[in-house]
């Protein structure tokens, strides 16, 4: 079952994923990645978190320096990967609000990248995770 594209840039982006990509993920990977990408993130996001403990440090001395972007790049990281933790469990049930969570902290991923001016890390972030976000959009269901 096809759900319609609704949330913001969506309509966009999905042709650009799945039409227009250069390739197609092959189904039974996507029913791979729909049924262990979960269960990789309960190994991985408390990593993340570990690691953004010590960005957080980091960016508290960045404010007291007055590096504003920097804080501000970190603050939405941190709530990227929030977003990506209250994902996993609709995830693992294949609930389309899983998915869309996971939508959601890709963008914010993005515009981490772009606050910290990492355009290098919003290429790759944006192609990389564009494309395997949109592939398995389809497992997903209501």
């Amino acid at each position: 079952m096809e759900v319609s594209p609704t949330l913001p840039l969506e309509k966009e982006l999905l042709p650009l994923f799945t039409e227009k990509a250069p390739f197609q993920i092959p189904a039974e990977w996507k029913e791979l990645i729909a049924k262990y990408g979960p269960w990789l993130m309960v190994i991985f996001l408390p990593l993340s978190l570990i690691a953004m403990g010590l960005g957080t440090f980091a960016g508290l001395i960045s404010m007291f320096s007055f590096d504003f972007l920097g804080a501000l790049a970190i603050s939405i990281s941190l709530l990227s990967i929030l977003i990506s933790i209250l994902a996993i469990k609709a995830l693992i049930d294949r609930k389309r609000r899983g998915w869309e969570f996971s939508y959601y902290s890709f963008l914010l991923s993005l515009l981490s990248s772009i606050v910290s001016f990492h355009i290098l890390s919003f290429i790759i972030g944006f192609l990389i995770g564009g494309f395997f976000l949109f592939q398995i959009r389809e497992k997903y269901y209501l």
